[in-house]
């Protein structure tokens, strides 16, 4: 019984792989908008991205794929006097953007091999974020006194883990040339993001994980033979 699984499997695995070969490596870019989502959108706008990737063939409907890119988000301002000014803090002029750089490994799933092929996408990896906060913001002492902080480069950075799924259409322009549009929904596991004004000239941030959708189109572009 065991021959005969490992034989399937065998069997299964030369067809799928010979089937790959009709298929070719690719090169993927994409740019689309980050809407940031649940408590990420408190005090952030949407952002923007550019993805560049590879596509390797696995079989006929599933490929490896390798990605990286540059995403920002601008710290939103107005959000921060509308939630947190008081009868102590006043007055906040900060820009505070995010900056991301993803590098992930993952599948991509095709459900067909039309001319309009929809598919399925996941995602692993890590991303390197960094984020400095300029600016000023006043903050009244209990006696009446007022104090206004300078804020000038205070800098976070790491490197943290990501997970992405997504779906999308691929729709055939040429015998090498694919139109992709993508929906994604990302989470970033323990990202430092601002969180609240600090009475001591610091701006508190604080460790979630943070989820942002992307709308992305490009094009995905495969080498010949």
């Amino acid at each position: 019984m065991k021959k005969i699984f490992f034989l399937f499997i065998t069997m299964f695995l030369i067809s799928e792989l010979t089937l790959a070969q009709r298929e070719t490596t690719g090169l993927d870019i994409k740019f689309g908008i980050q809407p940031p989502v649940f408590h990420f959108d408190e005090l952030y706008n949407t952002g923007y991205g550019v993805y560049f990737g590879g596509l390797f063939p696995f079989s006929m409907d599933l490929q490896f794929t390798l990605y990286t890119g540059y995403l920002s988000w601008s710290f939103d301002n107005k959000a921060m006097n509308l939630k947190y000014t008081n009868e102590f803090y006043t007055n906040f002029d900060i820009e505070a953007p995010m900056n991301l750089v993803p590098l992930t490994i993952g599948l991509k799933y095709y459900a067909s091999r039309t001319k309009v092929k929809p598919y399925f996408s996941a995602d692993f990896g890590f991303f390197y974020h960094w984020q400095t906060v300029n600016g000023t913001y006043t903050w009244k002492s209990p006696t009446g006194s007022e104090d206004t902080y300078l804020l000038s480069n205070q800098t976070s950075s790491g490197i943290r883990t990501m997970l992405s799924l997504g779906v999308g259409l691929a729709a055939t322009l040429s015998k090498t040339i694919d139109l992709d549009f993508q929906l994604k929904m990302h989470a970033l596991y323990n990202a430092q993001a601002i969180s609240n004004p600090g009475g001591d000239g610091q701006i508190n941030g604080s460790s979630s994980t943070l989820y942002y959708m992307a709308f992305m189109i490009g094009l995905n572009y495969y080498l010949e033979k």
